[in-house]
């Protein structure tokens, strides 16, 4: 027996006070994705063929209990499957005029973002030609870095890694690191510090 045809019909607008997608919307968009029926995700989930089309239809709602049982299916937990784990439903702007500005070396300025509800901060780094930290850093957590413009020395633990305009590198920052401008033209890095270092 075929699947249940979702209608044609469009469902009621969500209501963006809600802060989340309507359950049935991601349903869809995630069994699509992994090529599964309504009828092998009900067999997993434990939830009827008929619910779970009436779900993507908006013509009903679901409860966590069975939320939950249905996330787990495409391995999210409740959270994750709406498309959020901690944090508000709306989004936060950074005005890029309110970031922090700080003269880490001759040459080197770092601007900061923090986004204290998450607990990570974003720096953009301008690297004069031939310019570099003074000291090596070490902190808590990890770094996930991009160069963005022109070429960079990234020391680690002693060994030295040359990253060029595209390239990323990715470290546990309990280990000592710094960066450096060799060239003769700026350099420009952003980073993401999943802790609070600045």
């Amino acid at each position: 027996m075929a699947d249940p045809v979702p209608s044609l019909d469009a469902p009621e607008p969500r209501d963006p006070e809600l802060g989340f997608p309507r359950p049935g919307e991601v349903l869809h968009r995630l069994r699509t994705h992994h090529g599964m029926s309504l009828r092998q995700v009900a067999a997993e989930c434990g939830l009827s063929v008929s619910f779970l089309a009436s779900l993507e239809r908006g013509e009903t709602d679901i409860a966590l209990e069975r939320l939950g049982r249905l996330a787990r299916v495409f391995g999210h937990d409740v959270g994750s499957f709406l498309g959020f784990s901690r944090g508000p439903a709306t989004p936060s702007v950074f005005p890029g005029e309110k970031r922090e500005v700080l003269n880490r070396a001759p040459g080197v300025v770092y601007r900061v973002v923090r986004s204290p509800v998450l607990g990570y901060q974003v720096v953009t780094g301008d690297f004069a030609p031939h310019s570099g930290l003074a000291e090596d850093l070490q902190h808590e957590g990890s770094d996930f870095v991009a160069v963005t413009r022109g070429a960079l020395v990234a020391r680690y633990n002693g060994v030295d890694h040359v990253l060029r305009s595209g390239d990323c590198i990715q470290w546990s920052a309990g280990h000592p690191h710094s960066f450096r401008n060799d060239s003769d033209e700026p350099a420009q890095l952003i980073a993401i510090l999943f802790s609070s270092l600045y």
